[in-house]
């Protein structure tokens, strides 16, 4: 577990409002409040903070970055704080806000699809911006757009062939992510739509990190894979349309693209008050306005369509 260091704030637009009157020791966390007043401490005066503790946020990968950032901004106009952004999945993330052993569990997919019942009603959902997610293959591979139904074909290996899609013949290498990973449930929700995979059939990778994902697509002739839109480099591999439509942050916003999940930061019913403030600052003007788009990310207000626990996506 490693600690995200602190850089420079550059003004906190709605974190004031947030932390105001905010002057509880989170869970976990040391130091004491002050009677300063902690109204400042989104305006860059970190002196003037009385807000502190720590939380451990574990889980999807798919916008550790975007939760980093925003991690790291909020630490510098709370020096008393301390926020530890770890990955390993949706899976991972829920499993341990459900134990106790996170303060926030980020996933890609609703808790409803990994927890019991019990366990949900425990829980409380963040939804804090929309990603989109979608296929990608090495950059050697001479196909841009498949089909719904071709991709399911591919990833239930009924289609082994570049030659059967349309490609220049040669195997097609499939790489999955692993268990447990919300992008991989997202897109074969999408993509799948419950059709089976047979035990005989096996991908030729399945990775733990859409970091590694990256890497190994970029490596592989003739391999596929899927991300999601934050980790899309066309320096090192390829982005497909699907159904002739491009994977991009306003197809997704006007339901065209299909593929797209909401980022979820679950939190305990009875969240600790330096959690609550750090969930605020997730949702407030800074992140939603600025982090989310630079980091290929869309503001859940910005949706013209939605989608509940089981996928299914309707308009607002």
């Amino acid at each position: 577990m490693q600690d995200i260091s602190r850089r420079k704030f550059l003004g906190l637009m709605g974190s004031a409002a947030v932390l105001a009157g905010l002057g509880v020791a989170g869970c976990g966390g040391s130091g004491s409040s002050s009677d300063s007043g902690s109204a400042d401490a989104g305006a860059g005066d970190s002196g003037s903070s009385s807000l502190s503790g720590t939380i451990v946020c574990s889980g999807a990968t798919s916008f550790q970055a975007l939760v980093e950032d925003a991690a790291n901004k909020f630490m510098d106009a709370n020096p008393d704080v301390s926020i530890s952004v770890t990955g390993g999945g949706s899976g991972q993330g829920l499993s341990d806000v459900k134990d106790g052993k996170a303060q926030i569990g980020r996933s890609d997919v609703f808790a409803e699809a990994k927890l019991e019942a019990a366990d949900v009603e425990k829980l409380v959902d963040n939804q804090v911006a929309v990603v989109g997610m979608g296929p990608i293959v090495n950059s050697n591979v001479d196909v841009d757009d498949l089909s719904t139904e071709q991709l399911k074909g591919i990833f239930t290996g009924e289609i082994t062939d570049w030659s059967e899609v349309g490609g220049t013949a040669g195997p097609i290498q499939v790489i999955n992510r692993k268990p447990g990973s919300g992008t991989r449930a997202t897109f074969e929700a999408a993509v799948l739509q419950g059709a089976t995979v047979p035990d005989s059939w096996k991908p030729v990778a399945e990775e733990d990190s859409s970091g590694t994902v990256v890497e190994k697509v970029q490596q592989t002739e003739g391999s596929i894979s899927y991300l999601a839109f934050s980790y899309y480099d066309d320096s090192k591999f390829k982005a497909l349309s699907v159904d002739g439509v491009a994977p991009t942050a306003e197809n997704v916003e006007s339901g065209d693209f299909k593929i797209w999940a909401y980022e979820h930061c679950y939190t305990p019913a009875d969240a600790d008050e330096v959690t609550k403030a750090f969930i605020d600052y997730m949702l407030s003007d800074e992140v939603q306005g600025e982090l989310v788009e630079k980091d290929g990310f869309i503001p859940v207000s910005g949706m013209k369509v939605q989608k509940d626990a089981d996928g299914n996506i309707s308009n607002k």
